[in-house]
């Protein structure tokens, strides 16, 4: 039985290779969105970089978030730095995440860079010897597992503080959770400082030579969501896997909303939220929702095409024009003609209408527009 250890990427698992990545249309926007983004990791010098908004979003639970507004931000960027450059303490290296976070969060994209940068990955030094959690006789039948704990990274390497999320047979979930305990860890650093922070172990159990259809992870992640109500995994699961089958499904919204309520970090979610707060009109609460994704390293169309459409209902022409000629300067060249002309025909559209006189109709960036 051999395991799978990862954030599990649900279009690497729905797509196998590379290019398989790039969906046929029709598509919906969340698709899109997933699958723009593998492309354009892929295709990234960086691809296997660490995913620091994952890290960030990790790290934000159960904390109030530290704010700066625009104008404060280079200040406290300079001052974390700064902290960071002589022999900070444990509290002193988190505050200056939190205010290299807040900073990010506020435009700056000097302390952005710099997260991305400065944050070192766990690696495995010893240990990590996971087994299947399951009897023979079930391993045997081809048993599929997934164990997800939250834990917590120590500044000595090791793991601490795990709470299950979602969890299999009880003695088998707490094996492999012994083993977890066991191994040591070099671990996250911020500027070479150690750094104890919360982390998300995700274990995928998958039989040999056996794979699960797409209709399959979808049953899978119904079933989830109903045995883990709360968990974020299953529910982020289900509304992707939604996203790529059946959009049109009433409970996608509602697996969208879960997701996003209960991990309001996920730049995906967040983005899928703003979507359709374009869709129902609701401009100024989409451009909020999607501000946070507009700011990660891997810039994606989808999400750019989401804002331009909020600051266009908004009014705001310049940015709307700005940031949607962005969107079309990133698309890909393997990427679907058909999504490449809308784009460039919803940059248009804004054109006209930003050159014309305040009382010419606007054009419409409601659903009807796009992908659904």
């Amino acid at each position: 039985m051999r395991l799978g250890l990862c954030l599990l990427s649900l279009l690497v698992v729905s797509t196998g290779c590379r290019h398989g990545a790039i969906p046929f249309l029709p598509a919906s926007h969340g698709h899109l969105l997933l699958a723009m983004d593998v492309v354009l990791r892929d295709a990234s010098p960086r691809k296997d970089s660490w995913d620091v908004s994952a890290l960030l979003a990790d790290a934000s639970v159960g904390k109030p978030p530290v704010e700066l507004e625009p104008e404060q931000a280079p200040g406290g960027f300079a001052e974390a730095v700064q902290l960071l450059k002589g022999t900070p303490s444990q509290e002193e290296v988190q505050r200056a995440l939190g205010d290299l976070s807040a900073a990010c969060e506020a435009g700056l994209q000097a302390s952005c860079a710099f997260l991305h940068d400065s944050l070192g990955r766990p690696e495995l030094i010893s240990g990590g010897r996971f087994v299947s959690p399951h009897p023979r006789t079930l391993v045997e039948r081809g048993m599929f597992s997934l164990l997800i704990f939250q834990c917590r990274f120590d500044t000595d390497g090791r793991v601490r503080d795990c709470k299950v999320i979602e969890g299999g047979p009880v003695e088998g979930t707490q094996r492999v959770l012994d083993e977890l305990y066991a191994s040591l860890y070099r671990p996250p650093t911020l500027a070479g400082h150690p750094l104890s922070i919360p982390y998300t172990f995700h274990f995928r159990f998958t039989p040999p030579n056996r794979a699960l259809t797409r209709e399959n992870e979808l049953a899978w992640a119904r079933q989830r969501v109903s045995q883990y109500p709360q968990s974020a995994s299953a529910w982020m699961a289900l509304a992707q896997w939604l996203a790529v089958q059946s959009p049109e499904e009433r409970s996608y919204s509602q697996a969208l909303a879960r997701a996003h309520s209960l991990l309001p970090g996920s730049w995906w979610a967040a983005t899928e939220v703003a979507w359709q707060q374009v869709q129902a009109g609701q401009y100024a609460a989409a451009l909020i929702t999607v501000r946070p994704s507009m700011r990660r390293e891997q810039a994606n169309p989808y999400v750019l095409e989401t804002a331009a459409a909020a600051y266009f209902g908004l009014g705001q022409c310049p940015e709307a024009l700005k940031v949607q000629e962005r969107a079309v300067g990133l698309m890909p060249n393997a990427w679907p003609q058909p999504e490449q002309e809308r784009f460039q025909r919803k940059l248009k559209d804004y054109q006209t209408a930003c050159a014309a006189p305040p009382a010419a109709e606007a054009p419409d960036v409601s659903a009807g527009s796009g992908p659904r």
